[in-house]
């Protein structure tokens, strides 16, 4: 099973729409939307983890899709996860998690993400961003032009250059 979460707005356009949008099409099982909280890891969750994670309302548990997304923001770059499901970690009773399981829901979704991945990027090559995330960075700098670090800006050119001259 696939997830496709974006952070910020869900627009009719947006990453997150086109992604669940093409995975439906693909006919591959998927939930759109929810909250991912992203912990250290490689680890399984024990019961009282899992079910204080489901309390608080968080979809999906990961470990590594953080920090790409602030990242991605800082970047203007359109970020959505697109989260491989592998279980229901260990509040569903009956379906315990064992390594087997979840080799086998991670090879299935891996297939399924690939699939994914070919028939997306030639749609996301001619969609218009009309997002927030294309101009982020428009209100976020603060530093006084005439005060800037020449040697930082070169480095950061390539994001900020379109607002700091």
């Amino acid at each position: 099973m696939l997830t496709a979460l974006q952070n910020g707005t869900a627009m009719r356009t947006g990453l997150r729409y086109c992604l669940h949008k093409e995975i439906k099409k693909l006919n591959i099982p998927c939930h759109e939307g929810g909250t991912y909280v992203c912990i250290e890891g490689p680890q399984f969750s024990t019961k009282a983890e899992s079910q204080v994670n489901r309390a608080h309302g968080f979809s999906v548990i990961g470990m590594t899709a953080i920090p790409e997304a602030k990242l991605a923001r800082e970047a203007e770059i359109c970020y959505a996860t697109v989260a491989l499901v592998t279980d229901y970690d260990v509040w569903k009773e009956g379906e315990e998690v064992t390594i087997e399981t979840l080799i086998g829901h991670l090879n299935a979704n891996v297939a399924n993400a690939k699939r994914l991945i070919t028939a997306i990027v030639p749609r996301l090559a001619e969609r218009k961003r009309s997002c927030g995330c294309k101009d982020a960075l428009a209100c976020a700098i603060m530093t006084q032009v005439d005060a800037k670090n020449k040697k930082t800006y070169q480095k950061l050119k390539l994001f900020m250059g379109k607002y700091v001259k």
